[in-house]
This record gives C-alpha cells, structure tokens and sequence, in this order.
C-alpha cells in the first residue's frame, strides 16, 4: 500500500499527465497581477510599474521555456474606484503584449474588489485540476477604501486563492504593511519598494522566485528567504 508523502497539498500530489509520444505536458501556473490604478500612483510610480511588468514578463518567458514543469497563464487586473480586468482571460505569457495601465484622476483604492475579482477565477469550477499553485501579486501605494477583510475573506475562502502564493508589494510610506500583510505569505511578509526607481528591480526578483518555486525540487526556503529581503526593515520607524 502506498505511504502518503508528508506536507504535500492537493496541489503538489495531482498526478502528472503523459502526452503523446511520451512527454509529460505542463501544468497550467496562474501568474494574476493586481495593480493599484488610483489616483495616488499617477506620474512616475505607474510610469516604472508598467516598465515592470513589461521587462518582467519576456523574463518570465525565458524561464518557461527553459523548464519542463509549468506553463504560466497571465492574468492582469486594475483597481480604482472598482476592479476591473485588464487581462481577462489567462493568456500564455509568451502571447503577451503588455498595454500600459492609466490611473484614473481622483480615483480611490478599492482593493477588497480587487480581491473579490480574483476570487472569481480561483474556485473548483475556474482551476484545472492538475494546476500547480496560483501566483497573486498584489501591487499598491496606499490602503483600502473598500472593506478589504471582505475581499480578502472571499478570495482566501476559495480552493486556488488558499493554496496561492500570495505577495503583497507596498509602494513608498503610505501603503500599510499591517494590512497587506493579511494577504501576503506568511513566510514572505510584504515586499517594500521605497520609491518608483525600486519597482522594477523587485518585481523582477518577484517573478523570479514565485516561478521557481513551482519547479520540482525547488528549495522554496531559499527562494522565500531571497524575497524576504525585499521586505519592510523592522528597524524603520517610520513605517506604521
């Protein structure tokens, strides 16, 4: 009789399947990026996050191509004053042709819609079965001006939002890490980009580890702990 494997999820113990001829096909890993689109963010933070997001994804392309494991289907949304899609359907990243975001002027930051969209695609009826772990990026400069435990509860309430690996990235001194830490991986914690010169290099190093760590084999303690020093400095007072 065969032993269960210790510490695995539903999502590292789904069987791989064979394809013709002998391959194994590739497991579909969601990749949804969350970016905050209000009025906050406009000039040169969206400037560099959409600078981001298109050097980040030919990146993450590279890495597809060059493993056997996942296939990475994008996903983008925006939030403002609602959530909305920006890319709707998960598209092979290899297809995608990043347009850029605009914030809209006066706009708040509804980001419990945010959550509750991404909910929407994350339940048992949304994922394949053989899906390797969801990869949500949550990306904003401020906090929630909707009721964001709501959102949070709706998408955590869901099959592929619990197993996700979730990150929260906070732009500059008024996002709150208190709040956003309730999304993030607990063994993440919030990644801190001090000002819009910083979003590239952390969102780059973002994409990275979180494909990784869908890789057989991969020492996720490693990666977490590489993101990790992408977080707040307990040390700064400043930051509430």
């Amino acid at each position: 009789m065969a032993q269960p494997v210790p510490n695995k999820t539903a999502w590292d113990l789904t069987t791989a399947a064979i394809m013709p001829g002998g391959g194994i096909a590739k497991r579909p890993l969601h990749f949804i990026i969350a970016a905050d689109c209000s009025w906050s963010m406009h000039g040169e933070k969206m400037q560099a996050l959409n600078y981001a997001i298109a050097t980040m994804l030919p990146r993450l392309a590279e890495w597809e191509r060059a493993q056997e494991n996942a296939q990475v289907l994008v996903r983008a949304l925006r939030f403002d004053n609602r959530a909305s899609w920006h890319i709707e359907e998960p598209t092979p990243v290899g297809k995608v042709r990043w347009t850029p975001l605009r914030c809209e002027e006066r706009a708040l930051t509804h980001m419990g819609a945010a959550l509750r969209l991404m909910a929407s695609v994350l339940t048992v009826d949304q994922m394949e079965r053989r899906a390797l772990r969801p990869a949500l990026i949550l990306i904003t400069d401020g906090i929630a001006t909707d009721n964001f435990e709501t959102g949070l509860a709706e998408l955590l309430a869901t099959p592929g939002g619990a197993a996700a690996i979730r990150v929260a990235v906070a732009i500059g001194q008024d996002a709150r890490p208190q709040q956003l830490a309730k999304f993030s991986d607990e063994n993440v914690g919030v990644l801190h980009a001090s000002n819009a010169e910083d979003i590239p290099d952390l969102l780059m190093a973002v994409s990275v580890a979180v494909s990784r760590m869908s890789e057989v084999g991969a020492d996720k303690a490693n990666l977490t702990q590489q993101l990790r020093q992408h977080g707040y400095d307990p040390t700064d007072d400043s930051i509430v």
